[in-house]
């Protein structure tokens, strides 16, 4: 037997018998978390720290005897350890801790990440609504950025590889496949182990990394994937392409789900056939994902909290981007949910998260510092609930937020009602909306809320992008231009009769 095998062994041993099994002296295994045919990885405590602090132990296994095979692999897995230990001063990559060599098997000691893998979230027929997938992709797009600047290539972006950590919701980014490629050298001669393997995981893989070789795009393609599948709630397995180009639409799943203009055209170039097509990398990506929601900052550009809509996917991403006026009711409003005590913050964070998971921090976060009172809190939270929940959830978050008078002033009846005759004689039987009246601030509101009964908190830069492209449009002709979001007649009517001109 040799050492590499006596090594593995001990280690089996404690995992088949529960006995303690202690590393370089001081790294005291806890329990097995899991593992493939590249090692193991273990729970551990450093018992030379303060507290005893958890981290995560990886056993990596070359399955190599003769010397000079292993000191090649030992050159490589130095090589990558340092690759981690650059990559790990970002906040959401775990920090590597010690990598070491003990009887010819090799081993990695990180910083443990507690939180949930993202595939706890991404339930088979669960849809994650378009605000959520857009503050996913651009998290993820913000570590992969670093990623790739540092000339790493990760080859293994999946659901599984994604920590959203307790502690901030942030997703974490673990399980480099650079470093697998130490596993790779048994059988090869010194001068071929530059040679490149296909690591990936089937559904997330595009072609070129099939064939061994992976671009930065390879990641791109990987991570359009996760967010096409948290869209549909499909497996990534069964997500349809074109049988003739071998492409992705989102006209091929249209009957499942209604996705923006904007975010589409993004998706669909992030999960391109040829990597040529796609985004080069993931800061190519993460610009047009920042163009999108308006979080671009430069000379005379504005910060928005959601996304705009392009309305053709053609349109290029660049766009300039008109802040929503507030009156003096929605200041004081804005200064009070931002102001809002931090227990009742996590009060409601909780609650929603009862419904959603643990996006709701992210959710929540969005939402109260864009939301202008209560009523429009309330609009803004009920896509994110479940329609059998929807009832309850919002009368718990009304009761909660009970004491904050912010309700705007509403038009009294007679104002209404002079209001609405004046729309009517206005209007022609064949239908001229030259005499409709123009666009204030409270119809665009108006507008948004019932927007948002139909597709949710996008709704609010839809209303304000379409009366940014056309200022002089009219009530009649906003209406009528917002119907064109609706994804079918049912939806446009009951849009239609929550609107009062």
């Amino acid at each position: 037997m040799v050492a590499g095998q006596a090594a593995h062994n001990s280690v089996a041993h404690w995992w088949n018998t529960g006995v303690e099994t202690t590393l370089a002296g001081h790294y005291q295994i806890v329990r097995h978390l899991g593992g493939g045919g590249f090692g193991q990885t273990f729970l551990a405590k450093d018992a030379h720290l303060p507290g005893h602090p958890f981290c995560v132990v990886k056993q990596l296994k070359p399955k190599v005897s003769d010397s000079g095979t292993l000191g090649t692999a030992k050159r490589l897995f130095n090589s990558e350890a340092n690759i981690l230990y650059r990559l790990g001063v970002h906040d959401q990559i775990p920090a590597l801790r010690a990598h070491f060599e003990q009887d010819n098997e090799f081993y990695l000691v990180q910083d443990y990440v507690e939180g949930s893998t993202l595939d706890t979230e991404l339930v088979v027929g669960r849809q994650f609504n378009e605000l959520a997938v857009i503050l996913l992709l651009q998290d993820i797009l913000q570590v992969l950025a670093f990623v790739h600047e540092q000339k790493v290539i990760h080859r293994d972006i999946k659901p599984a590889n994604l920590i959203r950590r307790f502690r901030d919701s942030k997703i974490v980014l673990i399980d480099f496949g650079a470093v697998k490629e130490v596993n790779q050298v048994s059988g090869l001669s010194t001068d071929q182990t530059s040679m490149t393997v296909a690591i990936g995981s089937p559904g997330y893989m595009p072609v070129e990394q099939q064939c061994f070789k992976p671009q930065y795009s390879s990641d791109i393609y990987a991570l359009g994937i996760v967010c096409i599948r948290a869209l549909t709630g499909l497996h990534a397995r069964d997500i349809p392409k074109d049988l003739h180009s071998d492409e992705f639409s989102f006209n091929l799943v249209k009957d499942l789900v209604s996705v923006s203009p904007g975010l589409a055209a993004i998706l669909e170039r992030m999960v391109r056939y040829d990597y040529r097509q796609r985004f080069s990398n993931a800061q190519e990506a993460l610009k047009a994902v920042q163009q999108l929601t308006g979080t671009v900052q430069g000379k005379g550009s504005q910060t928005i909290t959601h996304p705009p809509v392009l309305d053709d996917a053609t349109v290029p991403l660049e766009f300039p981007v008109t802040p929503v006026k507030a009156d003096a009711n929605s200041v004081r409003s804005f200064s009070q949910f931002k102001d809002l005590p931090s227990n009742r913050k996590k009060e409601l964070e909780r609650l929603l998260a009862e419904e959603i998971g643990p996006i709701a921090k992210v959710v929540m976060h969005q939402i109260l510092n864009s939301a202008v009172n209560v009523q429009d809190l309330l609009q803004r939270l009920a896509p994110h609930c479940p329609e059998n929940h929807r009832a309850q959830f919002l009368s718990q978050i009304e009761f909660l937020l009970r004491d904050l008078d912010s309700t705007p002033s509403q038009p009294t009846a007679k104002s209404q009602t002079s209001q609405q005759t004046t729309t009517s004689n206005q209007v022609t039987q064949a239908g001229s909306t030259t005499a409709s009246p123009a666009v204030d601030a409270d119809f665009a509101k108006q507008c948004e809320r019932a927007l948002a009964n139909e597709i949710g908190p996008i709704s609010a830069l839809i209303v304000q992008r379409t009366i940014a492209k056309r200022p002089e449009i009219s009530r009649l002709q906003l209406v009528e231009s917002l119907m064109q979001h609706l994804p079918n007649d049912q939806k446009r009517e009951a849009f239609r009769k929550g609107i009062r001109y």
